[in-house]
């Protein structure tokens, strides 16, 4: 027995002393060390969770400013020590991923780990194999067998592909985990809104709209938001349907003056950067590699849970946004805003005898509310994409007309110039079940009267994440299809529609 214990404990350290023998142990130990590290993941508490006793939907977007923020409606959540009363914060601060080959924060990490709990053990599954596929005929030869031809072609097979599978699930990972990065650091920046009712100056942490609101921001220069801000402003009442915060948030220093914001619609419904200089040094770093988008500017949306729901160059068309993905979380009402001045009074006659046009089949009244000078741009990327224009005089024919279609919660909001006009509705189809469209109508003034330029039509009630959107002019409607892809953003028009 002595001599066979002596045989094996020699047999062990020649293994051991084998140089593959010491890295294939080292590689073990850091894999095991970083499968612990992902098991305490998997086995924490959401953290990112609160009680659902702590959440209140809020019916209004001012109701949240009213109200005194409560305590740790931050979200970070700490365990203190008994003993000496220090803080280990589980949420903020940075941790190094060995995965990745870099840091990301706590709260990213965990919620990454909450929303995925297998892909952490099989990206290191895949490695272990390919790593011990690799070293299969050095581990053969420690322990004193040979492997064969055919058995080194598929140790080399099967190397290969663990190594490409590994890459590949290990790539995807660090694409989630930046994006969550991303989101858990626009949660660190504020947002400030002055209260209407009280005109008192509040600021609030993006974390602190969780389970309130939604964000929008708009980032660019001036002449970037004297673009997009007034059309926001006439969408300003589907924002607050839709529990939506606008922000705008200037890249060159400028202030909300000079953005072109109507007078008639100043205060009550835009949000702003509190630190304008925090929020660009944000918007720059994710910006950093797309110098079009510097240019022309930039915009982000997220859902009430903090998540990216939309983001893209330029300026959004909001109401395609809000239909598709930030639709209403409640019942819409049909009430008209209240009436304002005699001009806008005018707005909204020629906004009925578009409508009275529309359902009653008229080609001759339609060809009068329309500006025949104009070709909408929006209308025609469409056709250039290969959708198909339907002239009016098809729309309006006997069984295509929305007869029967009645509309509400009208308003109008007109520029400062006072030539130009946005109006904005909910339309009832007859016979929809009660469903609601958003259509909206820009307009100009032509020798006295308003004309229409363009009207656009998009689904938008409870959750309705429309996948439909059309598009009209003076020369007809095209219709635009995107895919059931919850995530991305609306598809090119499809000719195989019916």
């Amino acid at each position: 027995r002595g001599s066979r214990q002596a045989f094996l404990d020699q047999k062990k350290t020649s293994i051991m002393h084998r140089p593959c023998s010491k890295v294939v142990l080292t590689v073990t130990i850091l894999l095991g060390l970083s499968l612990e590290g992902t098991a305490f993941q998997l086995g924490a508490p959401s953290l990112l969770a609160r009680p659902r006793s702590c959440r209140s939907p809020i019916p209004s977007i001012h109701a949240p400013l009213r109200r005194t923020a409560r305590a740790g409606r931050a979200g970070a959540i700490a365990l203190r020590s008994q003993e000496d009363g220090s803080k280990f914060d589980l949420v903020s601060g940075k941790d190094f991923d060995l995965l990745s080959l870099r840091s990301f924060r706590r709260e990213a990490k965990l919620r990454y780990a909450n929303l995925n709990q297998s892909e952490p053990l099989r990206i290191q599954l895949f490695g272990l194999l390919a790593f011990f596929a690799v070293f299969a005929p050095d581990i053969s030869k420690g322990l004193e067998t040979e492997l064969s031809g055919a058995e080194r072609i598929g140790s080399a097979a099967v190397a290969l592909t663990s190594f490409l599978l590994f890459l590949r699930e290990r790539s995807r990972r660090t694409a989630q985990l930046v994006r969550m990065d991303r989101e858990c650091a626009i949660s660190d920046l504020s947002v400030a809104f002055v209260d209407p009712a009280t005109g008192s100056r509040k600021t609030f942490a993006v974390r602190e709209l969780r389970d309130k609101l939604r964000l929008l921001v708009v980032y660019g220069d001036k002449e970037a938001l004297r673009t997009a801000i007034p059309e926001a402003a006439a969408f300003r009442r589907r924002f607050q349907q839709s529990d939506v915060a606008f922000c705008a948030v200037a890249s060159d220093g400028s202030k909300r003056a000079e953005w072109g914001e109507p007078n008639a619609v100043r205060g009550g419904w835009m949000w702003e950067a509190a630190d304008a200089g925090a929020w660009k040094e944000y918007m720059d770093s994710i910006l950093a590699d797309k110098q079009d988008a510097r240019a022309q500017g930039a915009w982000l949306a997220l859902n009430k849970q903090g998540r990216s729901r939309a983001s893209g160059a330029g300026t959004p068309r909001y109401d395609e946004l809000l239909g598709a993905r930030l639709p209403p979380t409640s019942e819409v009402a049909l009430t008209d805003a209240a009436e304002g001045t005699p001009e806008d009074a005018s707005v909204r006659a020629a906004q009925a005898a578009f409508y009275a046009a529309l359902t009653l089949g008229s080609a001759a009244e339609m060809r009068a509310v329309w500006d025949g000078a104009c070709e909408n741009a929006d209308v025609s990327e469409f056709v250039a994409l290969g959708g198909r224009l339907d002239p009016w005089e098809k729309q309006l024919q006997e069984g295509s007309r929305p007869a029967g279609m009645e509309i509400g919660s009208r308003d109008v909001t007109i520029l400062d110039s006072g030539k130009e006009a946005w109006s904005t509705c909910l339309e009832v189809p007859s016979g929809g079940g009660g469903q609601t469209l958003l259509a909206s109508q820009q307009w100009i003034k032509r020798h006295g009267e308003w004309k229409l330029q363009a009207h656009r039509t998009i689904p938008f009630y409870m959750n309705s994440g429309a996948g439909a959107v059309l598009r009209c002019d003076s020369r007809g409607c095209v219709l635009g299809l995107r895919d059931l892809d919850r995530q991305g953003p609306l598809d090119l028009p499809r000719s195989d529609r019916p």
